[in-house]
């Protein structure tokens, strides 16, 4: 199963701000409260966010607002992988640690451009963590086949990072706040690996079924046929299976026609169609969906948002039997006969997406209750600037 769509933005967010986690809790049982106060959002916004999304934050307050509440989503996350060991999983704490030493050499390379590690650094650091590489390697099998390329930049990222401690770098405000936002990244994406695991029993049978019956009105299906007259050429297609003569010409490319061109054939042919000639013939002859064509454009059942808009609209707005008027789409103008409408049967694809839209209702819902019961003060007051601020010595600024 798939991160649900509010899932994936919580966590997201991240990847813009490139990490926030204040060391907030080491005990499993007890996580310490977060606070984040709104000199502390303004250092995020400003100094963190990318200056697309840092404009629209300061013109519009629903992304305001979003920001939050995935900042909140984030931390709430990560206190749950803390407070149930998740946290403490050899690949998890490996991939955490790491995206501390991230940040820090971010910051050192902040503040000293030129600061480069030389081999003989790299190696010296190696011989006196000679356990480290291959620690990490183990908790994270996904880098072996690529462990020589990463390894050097591995060993720089170190260097830099005991650089960067030296210097106290990781007592600026604005890198603790970077360091804790990168570390919750990892924690809360582990968090929701586990939640996933059990995803499957989060909806029953008898729900689904509930659902399909109360619901009725969603599984809408419509069988039509449809004249498309394009207004781009549409592509000649080879059957390779067709055997022709290698010397025999092949007919010219169809011309496209304009967007008036094509509104005078389509209504061409809906009048010859409402004068009695037959829609399947005429489709065989006219239609520019390869799609449907051949077969008097008759298309399968459909469910509604499965079309363009346009189609879609028209073909769920009329009874079985009933005939549109010229209906203009991206593609150019479609003639559309609905021949059937029914309620999609209760079969194994309709359970599947039911049962996919309970899933995702009921992790949204539990994600949102381990939001209200974190222990975080978020301040919900902050500056957002349109410009980037004056940098800030020794933090990285992304």
């Amino acid at each position: 199963m798939k991160l649900p769509g509010k899932a994936i933005a919580a966590i997201g967010v991240v990847a813009m701000l490139a990490g926030l986690a204040l060391f907030s809790q080491n005990s499993s049982s007890s996580p310490t409260k977060i606070k984040l106060t709104s000199q502390d959002l303004e250092l995020i916004a400003n100094e963190l966010m990318p200056p697309q999304q840092r404009a629209r934050m300061a013109t519009d307050p629903e992304a305001k607002k979003n920001f939050l509440k995935s900042i909140k989503t984030i931390l709430a996350l990560s206190q749950m992988a803390e407070q149930e060991n998740i946290a403490q999983r050899p690949e998890t704490k490996s991939q955490a640690d790491f995206q501390i030493d991230m940040a820090l050499s971010q910051a050192y390379k902040k503040k000293n451009p030129d600061g480069a590690v030389s081999e003989e650094e790299a190696n010296g650091y190696s011989q006196a963590h000679p356990n480290e590489w291959n620690d990490f390697i183990e908790a994270n099998p996904r880098f072996k086949q690529q462990a020589e390329e990463i390894k050097k930049q591995f060993l720089q990222i170190k260097v830099m990072a005991e650089r960067a401690r030296r210097e106290g770098l990781d007592k600026e405000e604005l890198t603790k706040l970077t360091i804790l936002l990168q570390r919750s990244q990892v924690l809360a994406e582990a968090y929701i690996r586990e939640l996933q695991k059990d995803s499957d029993n989060l909806v029953s049978d008898q729900e689904v079924e509930q659902y399909y019956n109360e619901h009725k009105d969603e599984f809408e299906e419509v069988r039509a046929r449809h004249i498309l007259v394009g207004t781009s050429a549409p592509e000649e297609m080879e059957d390779p299976h067709e055997k022709t003569d290698k010397d025999e010409k092949k007919p010219a490319p169809k011309k496209a026609l304009t967007k008036e061109e094509a509104r005078k054939k389509a209504q061409s042919l809906l009048d010859r169609i409402r004068r009695g000639e037959d829609f399947a013939k005429l489709a065989v002859e006219n239609s520019d969906d390869p799609g449907s064509k051949a077969q008097g454009g008759e298309m399968p059942f459909f469910s509604k948002g499965e079309m363009v808009p346009e189609f879609d609209q028209a073909a769920f707005s009329m009874s079985a039997g009933q005939m549109s008027e010229l209906v203009e789409s991206q593609f150019g103008f479609h003639i559309i006969r609905v021949e059937e409408r029914r309620t999609s049967p209760l079969d194994e694809k309709t359970k599947e997406k039911i049962k996919g839209k309970l899933e995702q209702g009921a992790f949204e819902k539990k994600i949102d209750e381990i939001v209200s019961k974190a222990k975080l003060e978020v301040a919900d007051d902050f500056n957002v600037s349109a410009t980037p601020p004056p940098a800030v010595s020794g933090n990285p600024n992304q």
